[in-house]
């Protein structure tokens, strides 16, 4: 990441109009030493309230090189409390504000947006019963993603991931997106999306299905009628689980069928073929799937193949990183706001070890910032 303040300076900046919700005289422990020692604890592996105030005993000088913390550490139920107590949507806009203030996007980048579900933010009872008598949902955050820079640059809390939908445009209207492409699977597929990323002056790049069966059955069929004459770009991945060929073909938007309602969609200029042929080792099954797209961009067959396919970055990038390392679909937090303002602050530690080039893994990385002061205070390039 880069910008010109170290990082936690930008971090106090940009959480500095944060509202604190605390009475005054509850107001012992500054927010910002709270929010900043959540950041380090979690960046150096410690995920639980009563892992954070260890962490906090046991480096106070070192943080006090940074904040004053005059009254020392606050219990793991003020920690607990005062988290909860964030009001979460001015939490999600201070940390793209501080993702802002970090880095510069460059021209065509690609952002990928989709959700993910914390699975224990609501207990199996809750999530059981129903919303008029008491129960409630498990949190769902949208996240955008930026494979190429590896960042996270933004989330939005939504109900269900059914309201994906009224939540990506939210969340695009709270980023800078100017000269990038938005990537959505089908469910976002959508025009009043469309139409809100081409206002902020970025494509778009979607999943078709049959939530606008008009305009998939249009395009198959203009992908039937022109057939083999149609050039194909053929790109294959292997790894340990099995083999996948993917073969894609793009047509103009012109060639859609009248019916197909084409021209209803802003920006649409371009239609994809994505026919995939997958080899599972484990199984010794051949999967076969045909998918369509649209964007509003103008490339070649190899630029969208590539184009689809980093799409899923996010879910092996963030989203596996999120449970698998910083055991989130495992984490209890439920009073309140705390599953998705703590889910923000692994996503701070997350961008900051991201940003660290060496190369070894993120638990790694994670174990030598609990062991090593200097080693911390690199990955947050004070």
């Amino acid at each position: 990441m880069e910008g010109n303040l170290p990082v936690y300076r930008s971090l106090i900046e940009s959480f500095s109009a944060l509202e604190d919700p605390r009475i005054d005289r509850k107001k012992l422990y500054p927010l910002i030493e709270i929010v900043f020692l959540s950041v380090c604890a979690v960046l150096s592996g410690f995920e639980e309230w009563d892992e954070v105030i260890d962490f906090g005993e046991e480096k106070l000088n070192w943080l006090r090189k940074y904040l004053p913390y005059e009254h020392g550490i606050p219990s793991h139920d003020t920690m607990n409390r005062v988290i909860s107590l964030l009001d979460d949507r001015a939490f999600e806009r201070c940390f793209i504000n501080w993702v802002e203030m970090s880095i510069s996007l460059p021209q065509g980048v690609m952002i990928h947006l989709d959700g993910k579900g914390i699975s224990r933010s609501a207990t199996i009872k809750e999530q059981q019963t129903r919303r008029s008598e008491g129960g409630k949902g498990a949190v769902h955050i949208l996240h955008a993603w930026c494979s190429e820079l590896q960042v996270c640059l933004g989330q939005y809390k939504t109900e269900t991931k059914s309201n994906e939908i009224k939540a990506i445009p939210a969340l695009l209207d709270m980023m800078e997106v100017s000269g990038c492409l938005i990537t959505i699977d089908a469910m976002g597929c959508q025009k009043t999306i469309a139409d809100k990323i081409i206002s902020k002056n970025a494509d778009y790049l979607f999943g078709l299905k049959g939530n606008q069966e008009a305009l998939n059955l249009a395009t198959f069929t203009a992908f039937d009628e022109k057939g083999a004459s149609i050039p194909t770009d053929t790109q294959t991945d292997q790894n340990h689980g099995g083999k996948e060929i993917r073969n894609c073909r793009i047509l103009p938007a012109t060639f859609l069928p009248e019916w197909g309602h084409g021209t209803d969609w802003n920006g649409l200029k371009t239609l994809i073929e994505i026919r995939s042929e997958r080899y599972v080792i484990a199984t010794g099954i051949l999967e076969k799937e045909t998918r369509y797209y649209i964007s509003s961009l103008v490339g070649n067959a190899s630029q969208f193949n590539q184009m689809v396919r980093s799409h899923w970055n996010i879910e092996n990038q963030l989203h596996w990183s999120l449970d698998v390392q910083f055991g989130e679909d495992d984490s209890r937090k439920r009073i309140r706001n705390a599953a998705q303002n703590f889910s923000t602050i692994r996503k701070i530690a997350l961008n900051l070890i991201k940003a660290n080039p060496e190369k070894i893994s993120v638990n790694r990385k994670r174990n030598k910032c609990a062991m090593s002061d200097s080693y911390r205070e690199k990955m947050l390039r004070f």
